[in-house]
């Protein structure tokens, strides 16, 4: 299949008129606790980070100095009870007022130790979007912290591509999910949406964790209510790094590699043993 074929898979670029409400989330301010959740009526949608980030390079005040998290964040939507063959399925999964908000949070280690002899971990929620010092407030978080959904006919990656979740018991659901695995091994690949975060840059070394929020700025729109979250999800810890301490860029995945083939222009791939700097395994 051509690029230019794959191209059009890519869905429409969100207007550029904002919905109310919308700007509150883009230039939050620091809060002592995440923004207010606002629940979805609907169980339908759920977020699985596809792509973990592992480590990044704290990078500079200026934005010039863009040291992404590396590997970039990917995070996946999924339906409840999704069926591939039914257009109204279809047509939520490409859905382009959908986004993804990005909210970073650092994670301390408590001195005190648990049961089992580790150290306890938790998310610092006082000052965590922002950088304090007398007279100024950086964001620590920097990047296109908001974006679209990339929407693909076959996931590039299907070997780590996850089952979309049931609405049955259970037990009953165990079964569902084995089967659908051995039937989803003998189809071909899945259609899928992504959220991509290509660029994002955490100025401050430290020990931090990313919260992804699923929003359709669509609702707004229609409703003229506010937006709720449809579906959160929490990344693994990641280690940014001081300069002289980053061990270098890794390879990039499968599913990056596959991404950019399709279209999403803005990932930075690197080939086996190209990455720069010392490298760790992964």
């Amino acid at each position: 299949m051509t690029a230019a074929k794959h191209q059009t898979t890519h869905p429409r670029q969100i207007a550029p008129s904002m919905p109310m409400g919308f700007e509150n989330l883009l230039h939050h301010s620091p809060t002592p606790s995440p923004p207010p959740r606002r629940t979805s009526t609907s169980p339908r949608y759920h977020l699985h980070i596809r792509q973990q980030p592992i480590a990044a390079r704290a990078c500079g005040a200026g934005d010039r100095d863009r040291r992404p998290i590396d590997p970039p964040p990917i995070v996946q939507m999924l339906l409840t009870d999704f069926e591939p063959n039914l257009e109204e399925d279809i047509d939520i999964m490409q859905d382009p007022r959908f986004t993804v908000g990005c909210l970073l949070f650092p994670v301390l280690s408590s001195s005190a130790r648990d049961a089992d002899g580790e150290h306890a971990m938790r998310e610092d929620r006082r000052g965590s979007h922002r950088s304090e010092a007398p007279g100024q407030s950086t964001p620590l978080l920097s990047g296109k912290a908001f974006v679209s959904p990339f929407h693909v006919q076959a996931d590039p990656d299907p070997d780590t591509a996850p089952a979309h979740p049931t609405s049955v018991e259970e037990y009953h659901g165990a079964m569902k999910l084995a089967l659908e695995n051995q039937k989803q091994q003998q189809q071909s690949s899945p259609p899928a949406t992504f959220f991509i975060f290509s660029d994002l840059s955490v100025r401050t070394a430290g020990l931090y964790r990313l919260q992804f929020r699923l929003m359709n700025w669509g609702n707004v729109e229609d409703t003229g209510v506010s937006m709720p979250i449809l579906a959160e999800a929490w990344s693994e810890p990641f280690r940014v790094y001081p300069a002289k301490d980053f061990p270098g860029m890794r390879d990039s995945s499968l599913l990056t590699e596959g991404l950019k083939e399709l279209g999403f222009v803005e990932l930075k791939t690197r080939g086996k043993g190209k990455g720069k700097g010392r490298r760790t395994g992964r």
